[in-house]
């Protein structure tokens, strides 16, 4: 049966193979608040936000970019799905948000960059407000990120009224990798969001080009939604077919990196520590055997014999 350090050892590849690259797991807001959970990255599975400033600029994608698994991030929705679910954490102007990452091969290294959008879901390629932050590298595939929120902080996004989205990303060629996160606003006026209050600065040439980006792209999208077997996966076949790219052979094949490599280590620990303690009992039996030599035995009589086995 293995021993619980044998098992500590080999939990990093089983965590490794929920992350390929570079992904958020949590970010903490106010003290005693809840914790934000990335929006629709998958923690269960081997996935990864890629979050590529040409594929926003070509509308493939919106402003948090996509998943491996699911395509085009829906930051409307599961921002309300999150609200739903209580996992947004609460800020107030001038605070901090602590954000876990788990690297786990070089694409998922920093430095990273973080960024706000207080609508929520409108910037686009451009108009978010860059953030204030301190990167730490645990060393152990753990990174942590303290961003500061502005001190003129003014969140109105979502039915709340009062969620800002938030962006970081790194700057691998392969991704960029990063991930995004809504944050609640509890200092704050909550503005009524409704279809009549919402205002727009999209211009006529801005929504002609848009409408040439999707006649171009609407057979793909026919195409994907034909072909995927599901439902749940119109949405990342939409994106492959789009953009020319098979999302889950990255998947898989940073997942099968991810493990390998946690594996190692998990090996090299395992080793480490049997040799340890191999040195630790040869220690103790030369010891045992010096003193049984130079008569150190109980109450001064010749201690008897060792036998190493």
């Amino acid at each position: 049966m293995p021993s619980l350090k044998q098992l500590l050892c080999v939990a990093p590849a089983l965590l490794a193979v929920a992350y390929s690259q570079g992904v958020i797991l949590s970010a903490q807001g106010t003290k005693g608040s809840v914790a934000s959970l990335p929006l629709q990255v998958s923690l269960t599975q081997s996935d990864a936000n890629i979050i590529n400033s040409q594929e926003i600029a070509e509308n493939a994608v919106n402003e948090c970019g996509r998943t491996l698994l699911a395509g085009n991030i829906d930051i409307g929705e599961n921002t309300e799905d999150q609200l739903l679910n209580k996992t947004v954490t609460s800020v107030t102007k001038g605070s901090t948000v602590s954000v876990t990452l788990n690297q786990v091969n070089a694409d998922g290294a920093g430095p990273y960059t973080c960024d706000l959008d207080p609508t929520g879901n409108a910037d686009g390629t451009s108009g978010q407000l860059n953030l204030t932050m301190t990167e730490k590298d645990a060393g152990d595939g753990t990174t942590t990120l303290t961003l500061t929120m502005p001190s003129d902080l003014a969140c109105i996004g979502s039915s709340a009224g009062n969620v800002c989205t938030v962006r970081c990303f790194n700057t691998a060629a392969a991704g960029p990798f990063g991930g995004c996160f809504a944050v609640q606003q509890t200092d704050t006026t909550a503005s009524v969001n409704q279809a009549a209050t919402i205002t727009t600065a999209q211009t006529l040439e801005g929504i002609q080009a848009q409408i040439e980006v999707n006649q171009k792209d609407l057979g793909a999208a026919i195409k994907a939604n034909a072909e995927a077997a599901t439902t749940s996966e119109q949405g990342v076949d939409a994106v492959n077919e789009i953009l020319s790219i098979d999302s889950t052979a990255s998947a898989t094949a940073g997942a099968a990196e991810a493990t390998s490599a946690a594996n190692a280590k998990a090996a090299g620990s395992t080793t480490s520590a049997t040799s340890a303690k191999a040195s630790k009992a040869a220690a103790a039996a030369a010891a045992k055997a010096k003193g049984a030599k130079d008569g150190n035995g109980k109450n001064g009589r010749r201690g008897a014999r060792v036998f190493i086995s």
